[in-house]
């Protein structure tokens, strides 16, 4: 029967590495911790010697669509899903289209790396059992949106003319399910092209580029400074990552160094989809408004980190 062994994150990569390796096979010699094929392993050490967890094309194949499935950006989720469907350059197709953005690509690294390892650990789990002991592996390492350090936050001009555009998208977006008429109002009501917003954050992909706005007011009132809410737009391309809440988190902490003391959303209904971001961050109903007491919300997040 083999040794029992500890499962080591060291060993689990090794392991892995022969798992990926469709031309061979490997064994696992369980004394020596030595991954080996199976056309060079040593005969004397057959009572040592395990197979390591299979990996067939089909299991690679599984993954992918998995990572596709986890997408929260229907664009590209759409795109891998055709790509895993068309039948064709499955593979070549795939990592092409995770080569067009940094963080997507290593949001599919990440994602694969957890999947095998899992099936690596399952697979000593079984050995485990089968050795009626508990498992000795170390424990798993969280990795869940590691890929999100990646984007960047910075300030910049609220006068850029993209910027302008973008205020604009912003607004369209938060009202388009409402009757064009009432649209018209929304947008002339809530949408102040005389005034630049006061302070404006801007997120920067891997690749250097604009890929989220958050824009606010700022006014004084006996003394106190208020915010007031003017954009909060992601391109649809990276919808998902979690930059919107990225660029509100990056806001608040600024305002509440600045001692801003509330931040004003008006959300209008067709804007539920911020609502969960918001909430959880602090941020309470009064009336048709949304505020957040930031010095509440500093000593809170203080408290979680």
């Amino acid at each position: 029967m083999a040794e029992q062994f500890k499962l080591t994150s060291e060993l689990i990569d090794q392991i892995i590495f022969a798992m990926e390796n469709q031309k061979e096979s490997f064994l696992l010699d369980t004394e020596t911790l030595i991954l080996s094929t199976r056309s060079s392993a040593d005969e004397s050490r057959k009572d040592f010697l395990l197979p390591v967890p299979d990996w067939t094309p089909s299991d690679g194949y599984h993954l992918m669509d998995s990572f596709a499935g986890t997408l929260k950006n229907p664009i590209y989720r759409e795109r891998l899903h055709e790509i895993l469907n068309s039948g064709r350059g499955v593979f070549r197709g795939f990592k092409n289209v995770l080569k067009e953005r940094d963080d997507l690509e290593n949001a599919w690294f990440l994602h694969k790396d957890r999947e095998m390892k899992k099936r690596v650990r399952n697979w000593y789990s079984d050995l485990c059992d089968y050795w009626g002991i508990e498992s000795l592996g170390e424990e798993p390492e969280e990795t869940d949106d590691l890929f999100l350090d990646e984007f960047s936050m910075e300030l910049f001009s609220a006068d850029d003319e993209m910027f302008e555009q973008v205020r604009v998208s912003f607004r369209e977006e938060l009202y388009k399910e409402s009757p064009e008429g009432l649209k018209t109002m929304l947008l002339r009501h809530h949408y102040h092209p005389q005034r630049s917003a006061d302070l404006a954050v801007k997120a920067m992909s891997p690749e250097g580029s604009s890929c989220g706005f958050i824009s606010i007011y700022l006014d004084t009132e006996k003394d106190k400074i208020y915010a007031a809410l003017d954009c909060l737009y992601v391109l649809p391309e990276y919808r998902g990552a979690g930059i919107a809440a990225g660029l509100l988190d990056y806001l608040l902490d600024h305002c509440y160094h600045n001692r801003v003391e509330t931040l004003l959303l008006i959300l209008p209904p067709e804007g539920e989809v911020l609502g969960k971001t918001l909430e959880r961050r602090g941020f309470k109903a009064i009336g048709p408004c949304l505020l957040l007491n930031l010095e509440q919300w500093f000593y809170e997040q203080q408290n979680i980190s």
